[in-house]
């Protein structure tokens, strides 16, 4: 069997050797009694962790994964985008040069955020998947020193 566009996330993460097949079948019956996504249940088993889930969502959907914490982030981009925006759409702009935006997101399927960043910015949305985890820890991050900033020119 060659490489398939649409290759099933338990199979990624078998081929991964992230999990074996018990796992999988583990899984499935809870999905088929309670219903829910195949990778957050696994999540929930503590088969896999939500680093090796994105990465394996990342291949799915042919998406690359980034650390965020690896990264030298660009705080001028992420702060292109109110906090709250970002914080509602898991998304965060962590670098940005002449012609693209690069934008961590958790769901690149369900990402309204992304069209915003191309007409706001004028600039080619390159994403990149990531935990919702380092995505809010980021805004966050940029926030408060944002804010020390903000302090220190007023008392100054």
């Amino acid at each position: 069997m060659g490489e398939s566009s649409s290759k099933r996330l338990g199979e990624i993460l078998l081929e991964d050797g992230l999990l074996t097949n018990e796992n999988i079948q583990e899984a499935l019956l809870v999905q088929e009694g309670e219903g829910g996504l195949l990778g957050r249940i696994l999540l929930q088993q503590g088969h896999i962790s939500e680093e090796q889930l994105i990465g394996a969502l990342g291949k799915q959907l042919k998406v690359p994964f980034i650390a965020l914490q690896n990264y030298s982030i660009n705080m001028d981009a992420v702060r292109l985008f109110d906090a709250d925006f970002c914080r509602e759409h898991a998304m965060v702009a962590f670098d940005v040069d002449e012609q693209r935006i690069y934008l961590a997101v958790s769901d690149p399927l369900h990402c309204p955020g992304v069209e915003r960043a191309r007409q706001e910015t004028k600039k080619k949305p390159q994403v990149f998947m990531s935990t919702s985890g380092e995505i809010l820890e980021l805004i966050d991050l940029a926030n408060a020193s944002q804010s020390k900033t903000k302090k220190l020119k007023k008392a100054g």
